[in-house]
């Protein structure tokens, strides 16, 4: 008796430590999957990181992926399809005349049949709803491809419009130098009051082109916010349109987006699931014969008992139509199917040639022309400075605005670059094409760490040449 409490004691602590261990694991499996961070909460998006947000976040790749659902439903109402039996039941009450020979004056019969499959249509029928829900797969992945694509795009063009703007500030910036001096010239007497008026016209001019600048810039966060699945997140993106890429041999390529092309994959499946309809429109042209037993007890207490049999054979209509309309669905996917093998070289070739022009161009100006703009710059601010007859400020300046638009020029044919870059990724379904390793390059055309071609290379004017001495 004096060891019950002791017992008691016991039982509720090890009641308790249970309970905390329950609590505990609850807890832990109750914690919410890691998710990806807000952009708010980020201090700058990458392109992987803009491409992994889309395809957690989309909204309309997110209602795609509904399909899933519905074909996983198909498949279930496949497997499920073989007819419920029917049971008829007739309770008549039956009555006449003695010569009649009414003995039962309840009359019952009960019948009992199912529909029966013969031809395995229902085998045919599971292979139709499984090709279906492998094609929606396949369906699914490639509609993923397109919004990694679209957002690839999209950010890209957003680095685009905000490095254009950066070099339309600089612009502005060197106009309103210009002007300053001119200004200081004019008041020393060099220059007259027409050139003044003209500096500062092109002030103004440099200006205006600002705001549309700054416009497309908006215009492209937007689009790459609607990409994303954003809509007033704060955003920020990180990255260069400074990439390079070697590309493979055309024919591994190829060979490669055979492989992977999910499209390509959805229209394989679709041939599969078009023959499968074929081969149940044949076999379902015989029908379901109905068949079960049957009991009936008259009226005269006379017992029958049987089976019934219903059933429309083949006889005068043999489905022809119905065959030769899904004969006819078939050869429209092979068909489908043998565009898209076509389809697939021709983006493959055509993604691959746009890349080997647009990285040609763009090595034109990233080894010859801006280098050699640089060097005439810095050439001509030394005679320049050194007051060598010839080389007024009206040169100085015609050599940075030629530099200047040689940069904007450069951005162009580095957003065309980056496009054929996400063209080539889109046929070989593959987005390290599009976010390619930077290119190596040799130590003697290798810019600073701390310098892009985008940002500002030493526009600002020189100090004014001093006069030179007469003799």
């Amino acid at each position: 008796m004096p060891q019950r409490p002791r017992i008691r004691s016991w039982v509720s602590l090890g009641l308790a430590a249970l309970a905390g261990l329950s609590c505990l694991a609850l807890g832990a499996w109750a914690q919410p999957e890691e998710e990806l961070p807000k952009p708010s909460e980020q201090q700058s998006l990458t392109l992987s990181a803009a491409v992994q947000w889309a395809l957690a976040h989309n909204p309309q790749l997110a209602t795609f992926r509904r399909n899933r659902g519905v074909a996983e439903a198909a498949v279930q109402i496949a497997k499920q399809y073989p007819f419920n039996p029917i049971v008829q039941d007739f309770v008549w009450y039956g009555n006449g005349p003695p010569a009649a020979g009414v003995t039962n004056h309840v009359f019952e019969e009960h019948t009992m049949r199912t529909d029966l499959e013969l031809m395995h249509q229902g085998r045919y029928r599971r292979g139709i709803a499984r090709n279906a829900l492998s094609r929606t797969e396949w369906e699914i992945a490639a509609q993923e491809l397109l919004v990694s694509v679209q957002v690839t795009r999209a950010f890209n063009n957003v680095l685009y419009r905000r490095a254009k703007y950066r070099v339309l500030e600089e612009g502005a910036q060197f106009t309103q130098q210009i002007a300053d001096n001119v200004k200081h010239l004019y008041e020393q007497g060099t220059l007259k009051s027409a050139d003044l008026l003209l500096a500062q016209a092109d002030v103004v001019e440099a200006r205006n082109l600002l705001g549309p600048a700054r416009s497309l810039l908006v215009v492209a966060e937007n689009d790459l916010r609607r990409a994303l699945g954003m809509i007033e997140e704060s955003l920020a993106v990180d990255g260069t349109l400074e990439k390079g890429f070697v590309a493979p041999p055309a024919s591994a390529l190829v060979q490669v987006s055979m492989e992977r092309r999910p499209d390509l994959h959805a229209l394989e499946f679709a041939v599969r699931e078009a023959n499968e309809r074929v081969r149940f429109e044949v076999a379902n042209r015989w029908g379901n014969p109905s068949l079960g037993p049957a009991f009936e007890f008259n009226e005269t207490s006379v017992y029958f008992t049987g089976a019934w049999l219903i059933w429309s054979p083949p006889v005068f209509n043999t489905r022809k139509g119905e065959i030769r309309q899904r004969q006819a669905e078939l050869a429209r996917a092979v068909q489908a199917l043998r565009q898209g093998e076509v389809q697939v070289r021709q983006d493959v070739f055509a993604g691959l040639s746009r890349l080997v022009q647009a990285e040609h161009v763009v090595n034109e100006f990233r080894d010859i022309a801006l280098p050699k703009l640089r060097q005439t710059r810095e050439e001509l601010d030394k005679l320049y400075e050194a007051g060598q007859p010839g080389v007024d400020l009206a040169r100085v300046i015609d050599v940075r605005r030629r530099l200047l638009r040689a940069r904007d020029s450069y951005l162009d044919v580095l957003l065309e670059l980056s496009q054929a870059q996400t063209d080539l990724a889109a046929a070989v379904s593959d987005l390290s094409f599009a976010g390619c390793r930077t290119k190596p390059q040799t130590p003697d055309s290798t810019p600073p760490s701390d310098q892009r071609p985008s940002e500002p290379a030493g526009e600002e004017l020189p100090p004014p040449s001093p006069a030179p001495e007469k003799k």
